[in-house]
């Protein structure tokens, strides 16, 4: 299954709504971006082309997305500047914003320790059913992650990109869908501790690892990987929750 299936699939999933189009998508991905904290008022957007690369879709459907929110206030259009974020109110435009809601209330740890008992269940489904265009896929999305290394912004939707498919490469649309809301815990945490020096560079590292276990067709190492990747992302956000509450 290519991206464009797996992107059409999720949206189906998630919303309940089938052949929707990629630009309609592209609109709840954006404004998922801005519900779950990836992207806040005042941020500037990627290029379209830096988006579409993220993205895995083309940058006429970067263009038509980017209108559709501008016309409904969410984002910024100006000529000659970046279009940049203008306000949060997103509404049901988000695929994930209801549930997304009711995640936050969790703790750290009860989240930290779900994430550790899907994400397992899910790697090792990946590895056994994982088809070609997808590891092609997730080939580059680590390749625009690269790209990406001195931007936290962009990537973090490289990253939620990179996520999302191998959770739909599981098979099981019930499991993809709590380990995509469980990523998106705290992700404002999550921009911050990737903003840090060399923590994008461990996090590609991480995924090379992710990705050689899935290559192989190799359950336990594509667990191994997610595991360690995942409790990395529980220590840092848990070293900026103590920061912050040391300052208050």
């Amino acid at each position: 299954m290519d991206l464009r299936a797996i992107l059409t699939d999720e949206a189906s999933a998630l919303n309940g709504v089938p052949k929707q189009s990629m630009k309609d998508f592209v609109v709840q991905k954006i404004a998922t971006f801005i519900a779950t904290g990836v992207l806040d008022v005042g941020d500037p957007m990627p290029s379209e082309r830096e988006l579409a690369a993220a993205l895995s879709v083309s940058r006429e459907t970067v263009r038509g997305a980017i209108l559709i929110l501008s016309t409904k206030g969410i984002l910024s259009v100006a000529q000659g500047t970046r279009t940049v974020v203008a306000s949060t109110e997103v509404g049901d435009l988000a695929v994930q914003s209801a549930r997304f809601r009711d995640i936050s209330g969790y703790s750290l740890d009860d989240v930290h320790e779900a994430r550790l008992l899907i994400e397992d269940q899910v790697a090792r489904a990946a590895a056994v059913r994982i088809e070609p265009a997808t590891l092609d896929t997730l080939r580059k999305s680590i390749a625009a992650q690269e790209a990406a290394s001195n931007d936290p912004v962009r990537f973090l939707i490289c990253d939620r990109e990179f996520h999302t498919a191998i959770y739909r490469a599981g098979g099981n649309a019930a499991l993809a869908d709590m380990a995509a809301d469980l990523y998106s815990y705290l992700l404002d945490h999550r921009r911050r501790a990737v903003a840090q020096p060399a923590s994008i560079a461990t996090s590609i590292a991480d995924h090379r690892a992710i990705l050689a276990g899935l290559e192989a067709g190799d359950p336990e190492a594509a667990a191994k990987a997610f595991a360690i990747h995942e409790t990395r992302i529980y220590t840092t956000t848990q070293q900026l929750l103590t920061q912050s509450a040391r300052k208050r």
